[in-house]
């Protein structure tokens, strides 16, 4: 990432040489030390930031939906015939190992969150790598600080996502495909990286048509507009070597999971929770190409594709400009790809993108920087630095470091952890609890949710809360209307999390008549605590086993709040008429 030679001058500060812009019959670009210095500054204000963000940084609803699938492996459970998941199984699995040790814990996402500052490095030293590589140290080094600083970036460098573990391991096939010409060997290592990536995403697809789309681009270039051609005697054993080469090395790892999944006989459900349940059959996908035809980044290939040609026809080394112009035409074929042939996008989708972006931006700022510098005395990295402090700024504006915003999310695994017993059942709309079953199978994200309104998928959520006799129920709009009616009339409040119970209306003369749904043991309770009377002719005494169906109540004394109540959430100290002190 830092270049580590510096030689010694004895008039001038020590520098770094590399590689010109745009050919070798150009000077050196050089990086100083007064640039590293701030590069090294700006990372480290990034790091110390990072330690604030961790924890106040606010949750993404995904990063539970994750760890709920690692907890699975980590017990022993096997995702997809046991526990819902829609995407691909690698990352949660390497996760495991390392949740197993951390223990059941309420800030598990923060500490996971840590987890992937190692990932965040080798996506950064790609990008440093790529840039050196293709143009030089200066424009590699302040194209991951770039892309450090990013705001996007930078609040997705914080999840935890198997995302991440994807981006890098793009920029990891990238930087083989770009550091040199293409042969069998070279297409095999990004092959074994591809079918890694497979196996950590399915939104490798599109990647992958990035991939193809970018090389017939850069083929059909330089026949017509480079002048270059293959040595004809080769190209058809050539052009099938390095087909099969690169088919062998993408078949390894996505063998190597299904055969797993087949041993466990679970594959039929990873193709359909992988593959059929995230296909998209509403809507008309044209009318979404269209509507995002007027986002920028849809035409961002035709100035990449134009500046590539610039570059490839003026460099001094042919091989190097066609392999600048690869990495442009990527960069610019990514969003019209993503736009056109992915039914969702969100914000994640973006993370393989943005360094590339970065890192033309800072081709560009550092060509500015030079000619500038030509003219005045102003030093070729200042517009670099510059943008860098600015996005800084936005990333502080944004999310001042000491908000606490999580505190919530925090309370809702500690009380779940603290009301219920391993092995019982909790509903959460997509896995936020972390450490407890769910009595239904699917997860409530648009997907799901999407095909219950179509009547694709059938939510029987109520139906399983009955059966699983659910104690705990997480509040949340992502629930559909059936299954939150459901809720609201069987379960009520009380700390961060809704329990089984109900609010019942008090008659003048103290006769109450209430339905249970869902039998377990329950207390009766006032606004000032337990009350006097009889349940179902009997004297309240306690907490009672109530059967499903009607129950009459007869209160001694009449109170305008009663409340039918789980007995283990009044047992740990907990009230549906406000704060408590809870009892572990």
């Amino acid at each position: 990432m830092i270049p580590s030679r510096i030689q010694a001058e004895s008039a001038q500060a020590p520098e770094l040489n590399t590689p010109a812009l745009s050919g070798d019959q150009l000077p050196a670009s050089k990086l100083t030390r007064v640039e590293v210095g701030l590069g090294i500054a700006c990372l480290l204000l990034l790091l110390c930031l990072r330690w604030f963000y961790g924890s106040t940084q606010p949750w993404d609803s995904d990063e539970p939906q994750h760890l709920h699938v690692v907890w699975a492996w980590a017990n022993g459970l096997l995702p997809y015939r046991d526990v819902f998941d829609n995407h691909a199984p690698l990352f949660q699995a390497m996760s495991a190992p390392l949740f197993s040790l951390l223990g059941e814990r309420a800030d598990i996402v923060t500490a996971m969150r840590w987890a992937m500052l190692p990932i965040v490095a080798v996506i950064l030293l790609m990008i440093d790598w790529i840039g050196t590589r293709l143009f030089s140290a200066r424009i590699g080094f302040w194209g991951m600080l770039l892309a450090a600083s990013f705001p996007d970036l930078y609040t997705k460098f914080g999840e935890y996502r198997p995302d991440l573990f994807w981006a890098a391991l793009w920029l990891v096939g990238l930087a083989i495909l770009v550091s040199g010409k293409p042969d069998p060997r070279r297409l095999f290592a990004a092959g074994i990286v591809f079918g890694i990536l497979f196996s950590v995403s399915m939104k490798t697809t599109f990647l992958l048509l990035i991939i193809v789309v970018a090389g017939l681009a850069v083929w059909i270039l330089s026949f017509s507009m480079l002048g270059t051609r293959p040595p004809p005697a080769k190209t058809i054993p050539f052009l099938v070597g390095c087909f099969l080469a690169s088919i062998a090395g993408a078949s390894i790892v996505p063998m190597l999971v299904v055969a797993f999944f087949a041993f466990k006989k679970a594959l039929p459900q990873m193709y359909y929770c992988v593959i059929v349940h995230n296909l998209a059959s509403g809507g008309n996908p044209w009318q979404v190409v269209i509507h995002k035809i007027w986002d920028v980044r849809f035409w961002l290939f035709l100035p990449m594709m134009v500046g590539g040609l610039w570059l490839a026809k003026h460099d001094a080394h042919p091989d190097r400009g066609r392999r600048r112009l690869f990495f442009l035409a990527v960069t610019g074929f990514f969003c019209p790809l993503l736009f056109t042939f992915w039914p969702l996008v969100s914000k994640q989708d973006f993370l393989p993108f943005y360094p590339l972006l970065m890192l033309t931006v800072a081709c560009a700022l550092v060509g500015l920087g030079k000619w500038v510098e030509s003219k005045t005395r102003l030093p070729v990295y200042l517009f670099p630095f510059v943008i860098v402090c600015w996005q800084v700024a936005s990333i502080l504006r944004a999310h001042p470091p000491l908000k606490q915003t999580n505190q919530n999310n925090v309370q809702i695994i500690a009380d779940t952890l603290n009301l219920t017993h391993r092995g019982e059942t909790v509903l959460d709309a997509k896995g936020q609890t972390i450490y407890r079953p769910r009595p239904y199978y699917y997860v409530f994200e648009q997907l799901t949710r999407e095909k219950v309104e179509r009547g694709e998928l059938l939510d029987d959520t109520p139906t399983r809360l009955i059966a699983a006799r659910t104690p705990v129920v997480i509040e949340s709009h992502w629930l559909t209307q059936a299954t939150g009616r459901f809720v609201s009339q069987n379960y009520l409040s009380v700390g961060a999390v809704l329990v089984l119970g109900k609010r019942v209306a008090s008659t003048p003369v103290g006769l109450v008549h209430f339905q249970i749904v869902i039998p377990e043991k329950y207390t009766i309770v006032g606004r000032n605590g337990q009350v006097s009377g009889t349940l179902d002719g009997m004297e309240i005494s306690g907490p009672r086993d109530l059967s499903a169906g009607a129950h009459d109540l007869v209160l001694t004394s009449p109170e305008q709040s009663v409340a039918v109540v789980w007995s283990r959430a009044i047992e740990k100290g907990y009230s549906p008429f406000g704060q408590a002190k809870k009892q572990d």
